[in-house]
């Protein structure tokens, strides 16, 4: 059977583990009429698998399989903590608030809830921590809101129930598009028709920070074709404005999609992919603009 995934997590070797062994956290799509686009294959029965990877053999053993679809709809992306043994994913669902969940996992990928959040927006679809590790920001796809939670350094879980800070670059604009369920389109198909409505409005869709300071959020803006470049204000947890924008893509008038962005961990580029025109974008990053 064909199951959609949608993240791939690789969890970093236990303290104790002097093997060739990782964990892969991978989570899957639970509920897909609850989405903006329309995956393939069937819903996830259990939409959290954890398993044990061995990078020597290429070998994949499955540990655990987590997560009961009324509780964990549609865990769209994951975040490894870089410190602790926490592990978060969101939920992705367009007609309500997305939940964040933080998981104590071990060297057996036994998980364990810690806590969960209110993402602040609908179809939360990416998790940054920033370099103080005290705050995890959260993207949501179909608002397009950025919301700031702050989580404890010695634990990892959330320290409020509530957002530090939401920032909305429709600034409190109503959606023109419709949800799919209200007969909109399918975020899936690329024709004319789904150009014109998705495109309409705009669609965060992931966030990192500069790598030099974490000060400036580059986000990838689907429905606008555009790499926001927003003031975070590191000390106050908040998304503060725009400084800039730029095209995502070579500017041809199909529309490019940006989907993620990365840094490349030795130069002074960094990599865009476009979901929609399926090319990859090199761009230049200057540290003097930080």
């Amino acid at each position: 059977m064909q199951f959609n995934y949608s993240t791939v997590t690789n969890l970093t070797k236990s303290q104790h583990d002097e093997s060739n062994e990782q964990l892969f956290f991978v989570s899957s799509y639970s509920k897909f009429e609850n989405l903006a686009h329309g995956p393939r294959g069937i819903p996830a029965i259990r939409p959290i698998n954890v398993f044990r990877f061995n990078d020597a053999d290429g070998s994949m053993v499955l540990q655990n399989k987590f997560g009961d679809p009324k509780e964990v709809m549609n865990p769209a992306f994951s975040r490894y903590h870089p410190k602790l043994n926490v592990v978060y994913t969101c939920t992705e669902d367009c007609q309500q608030n997305g939940q964040i969940i933080a998981y104590s996992i071990t060297a057996d990928g036994h998980l364990t809830k810690l806590g969960q959040v209110d993402a602040g927006g609908t179809s939360t679809c990416y998790l940054t921590i920033d370099r103080s590790h005290r705050n995890l920001l959260a993207v949501n796809y179909w608002d397009s809101t950025i919301a700031v939670f702050s989580i404890d350094a010695a634990t990892g879980n959330f320290v409020s129930s509530k957002s530090h800070s939401l920032y909305d670059p429709k600034k409190g604009e109503t959606m023109k598009a419709s949800l799919k369920v209200d007969g909109g389109v399918n975020h899936s198909l690329n024709d004319a028709s789904t150009i014109k409505h998705r495109q309409a409005d705009p669609h965060s869709h992931g966030l990192i920070l500069d790598k030099y300071f974490g000060t400036i959020a580059y986000v990838p803006d689907l429905g606008k074709d555009l790499i926001r470049e927003l003031y975070y204000d590191r000390e106050n947890a908040s998304i503060d404005f725009e400084m800039n924008s730029l095209p995502s893509g070579l500017c041809t008038g199909h529309p490019d999609g940006p989907r993620y962005i990365e840094f490349h961990p030795n130069f002074n580029t960094a990599y865009v992919v476009n979901e929609l025109s399926s090319t990859v974008s090199h761009l230049r990053f200057s540290q003097l603009v930080c």
